[in-house]
């Protein structure tokens, strides 16, 4: 069990470290006397761009969060716990992904649109990551390992 989540936080910090290595780039790329491709946020490249991006955020945060919530009633379901332990761990990963490329997207926009709801939106994607972050505790709770045990230890 801690080895999954060990897998799960690898991803889970690999996108927070892309996040801020992609900021400090874009921090020095913006400071420095480079010519650097700029999209005005209220051209109409600007607002399709912004627009796509918003809509992303609006379907892909939710949808993650739920689907992954209705993987996890159907993976309770599961006896072997090796395999619901393998499910639980891949599900996970790809929501931090779903989550975490809106995420890195939103800096990428920052500082390409120079946009105010842009650092916004990044900022809701980086909520919706913090919230993701797997523990031993919540994996328990939600594949209902504990109740499984105490189930087992009760029939004997």
């Amino acid at each position: 069990m801690e080895r999954i989540i060990k897998n799960i936080n690898l991803v889970y910090y690999l996108l927070y470290m892309t996040t801020v290595v992609v900021a400090v780039i874009i921090f020095f790329l913006t400071f420095s006397n480079a010519q650097t491709a700029h999209i005005d946020e209220k051209s109409q490249t600007g607002v399709i761009i912004s627009s796509v991006y918003i809509l992303y955020l609006l379907i892909s945060i939710p949808y993650a969060l739920w689907s992954f919530h209705k993987k996890t009633k159907k993976w309770q379901q599961i006896k072997d716990e090796y395999v619901k332990l393998v499910e639980y761990e891949k599900g996970s990963k790809i929501r931090l992904w779903i989550i975490g490329a809106g995420l890195i997207a939103g800096i990428v926009l920052v500082y390409l649109m120079r946009s105010k709801s842009m650092i916004f939106c990044a900022a809701i994607a980086a909520i919706a990551l913090y919230f993701t972050k797997p523990t031993v505790n919540k994996m328990i709770s939600e594949l209902k390992l504990d109740e499984n045990k105490e189930d087992e230890t009760s029939e004997k």
